[in-house]
Order: C-alpha cells, then sequence, then structure tokens
C-alpha cells in the first residue's frame, strides 16, 4: 500500500514537472503589432492598432434574393507551433456566415452556432493597409473541403459599413487526393458554394 503511494505522488510529481516545462516554454516573450518583422520565439503578434477589432460583430446584406449574415470573432492569443521547438501567439479574425433564401425563407446555409475557434470556416489571412482584408473560407469535408477568398474593404464614408468584394475559387483541398477522394463531385463547379460570388455592401447589425 505503501509503495503504490509513492507510485502515485511520483507520477503526479512527474506530470506536474512536465506541465511547468510545457507552461514555461510557451510563454509570450516579446508583443508586438500584427505586422512586425523583427521578433524573438514566442512573440505575440498583437491587435494593437485595431486593424481587425473594427470588424468584430455581425454583418448583414442581400444579393440576388438571398440575406448573407456574417459574424467575425477576434480570438486573442491563439498559439501556433512549429518545427524545431519554433512558437508564436497570434489575435486571429474568424467569421462564420449564414445564408437564407428570401424567396422562400429557406436557410440555404448556416454555421452560426458555431463558437470554437476550430469550427469556424472563414479565416483571416492578410491585412493592406490596415482597411482591406483578405480571408480564406474552406468548407467541411461533406463538400470536399472546398474553398475559395474574398476580401472585406472598409467603406470609410460610412463606418457601419464593409464591402465584400473579389470572391475567387481557389484548390478545394482534398478533391485530387487519390486517398480520400471526393465520391459525391466530379468537378469542382458541382460543390455547393454558398458565399456571394458578387460584391455587396454589409451592414453592421
Amino acid at each position: 500500500m505503501q509503495l503504490n503511494n509513492k507510485l502515485t505522488m511520483k507520477n503526479i510529481l512527474i506530470l506536474c514537472c512536465l506541465f511547468i516545462t510545457i507552461s514555461m516554454s510557451s510563454q509570450v516573450t516579446q508583443t508586438v503589432p500584427l505586422h512586425s518583422t523583427n521578433y524573438s520565439n514566442g512573440v505575440y503578434f498583437k491587435d494593437l492598432n485595431n486593424e481587425l477589432s473594427f470588424l468584430v460583430g455581425t454583418w448583414e446584406g442581400e444579393l440576388n434574393n438571398k440575406k448573407y449574415t456574417f459574424e467575425f470573432t477576434l480570438f486573442a492569443q491563439v498559439l501556433r507551433s512549429y518545427e524545431n521547438d519554433m512558437y508564436d501567439y497570434r489575435d486571429d479574425l474568424m467569421g462564420k456566415f449564414k445564408v437564407v433564401d428570401l424567396t422562400t425563407n429557406q436557410v440555404l446555409y448556416n454555421n452560426l452556432n458555431s463558437t470554437n475557434y476550430e469550427q469556424y470556416k472563414i479565416s483571416e489571412l492578410y491585412i493592406r493597409q490596415q482597411k482591406e482584408i483578405d480571408f480564406l473560407f474552406q468548407d467541411s469535408e461533406n463538400n470536399c473541403l472546398n474553398s475559395a477568398e474574398f476580401k472585406l474593404l472598409k467603406d470609410d464614408s460610412n463606418p457601419n459599413q464593409i464591402i465584400y468584394k473579389d470572391f475567387e475559387f481557389n484548390g478545394f483541398g482534398i478533391f485530387y487526393n487519390d486517398t480520400y477522394g471526393c465520391p459525391n463531385y466530379q468537378n469542382q463547379s458541382d460543390i455547393p458554394m454558398f458565399l456571394p460570388s458578387q460584391n455587396l455592401i454589409l451592414t453592421r447589425l
């Protein structure tokens, strides 16, 4: 009995030491703005200039008898790990959306109920001049991880509006992968895509 207790305490001590080691190796070593180029391992790319936060919230627009609702959330200090024990943190702007057919009131697409970081299908790629942001959308495996890019542009004349523009398909995940394949669709054009393909104005709700 005494031996078992010693082993248990030893295991707990090992786990505690391991946790402390992991925590110490993943500490923030430096906090810098998003576009910084001179930084150390463990840097935190923080949205110090509010380049992302202006988009946080719900935006809505209508096009071709469809209503589009986008929600953007800023996830702070997301850890990203690389090879050779390299890592950093970043403020990530993630999005989700819903599409309703206004003619029939049918919901065509909806992932607004997503709450975890990994469930969001729209991710921020790049920021230009603190006013234009490139985004990547990647769908679920049911839709072959089909993906597309688009941009959101600040409307300098109206802080409660943004311009959705430059929709473009790109590589579509596992569609050409021999291992997984995409048995439900023969061509990328056959895969449902519910993002608007034309430019439109989105208004903050």
